[in-house]
């Protein structure tokens, strides 16, 4: 199993979930702004005293999640928190989906690592004992040291691997955080637009007909 293909689909995995969820929520904005105000329902977290069955709890939550992500998000705070604690950044943008993958992400990597410098460590001692000439737990599978340092080397670059891995994720950690936190707070007009409309272009003796993209702000 190579470990540059995990940690890049797992990757591309995030900045696809990144921005399905930016899509949602302004997909869910744009809805929003079409329903009469006459017609709109607030969302309303119930009292406590309202709240004595698993459905009214459930209800309650998940308004309170929504509302939070309606809030307005602080870019350096996010990534602040996501430097300090993985994940923190994500959890106060509101985008908990994101706290499980990159603990999935990083507890994958973690577990790999450990397998790595173990196996690395295995055939290290195995390597050091063979050059003595005392006897080693490959003696009846591997005939040669170098074939032992081979697999020694092989499983000391997955573990440089896999220490290169941990560093993007915590490095995406913190800018995911931050670019989702200033995406959340990110304005965009309802009268900006863009419409391929006829437009004439003029030339050093005849205009040609054509079609222009147009912006309206």
């Amino acid at each position: 199993m190579s470990l540059r293909i995990v940690f890049a689909t797992a990757l591309l995995f995030c900045l696809l979930l990144n921005f399905q969820t930016q899509a949602m929520t302004l997909q869910a904005e744009n809805l929003a702004d079409t329903i009469p105000t006459e017609d709109r329902v607030e969302l309303t977290t119930p009292d406590p005293e309202e709240i004595d069955t698993p459905s009214t709890r459930m209800t309650a939550f998940m308004d309170d999640i929504l509302v939070n992500r309606q809030k307005e998000r602080n870019p350096t705070k996010a990534a602040l928190f996501s430097a300090v604690i993985p994940g923190a950044g994500q959890a106060y943008n509101g985008e908990y989906l994101k706290v499980g993958v990159i603990y999935g992400i990083t507890g994958g990597l973690l577990y790999a690592l450990d397998f790595n410098r173990h196996q690395y460590n295995r055939f290290n001692t195995a390597y050091e004992l063979r050059l003595n000439e005392e006897e080693d737990e490959f003696i009846n599978v591997i005939p040669n040291a170098r074939g032992i340092r081979n697999i020694r080397d092989r499983y000391r670059k997955d573990m440089e691997l896999t220490y290169i891995g941990l560093g993007l994720t915590y490095l995406f950690n913190v800018i995911d955080a931050f670019v989702a936190a200033h995406l959340a707070s990110f304005d965009i007009d309802d009268d900006l637009s863009m419409q391929l409309r006829p437009t004439v272009i003029p030339g050093p003796q005849v205009s040609n007909a054509g079609v222009g993209l147009v912006f309206r702000f």
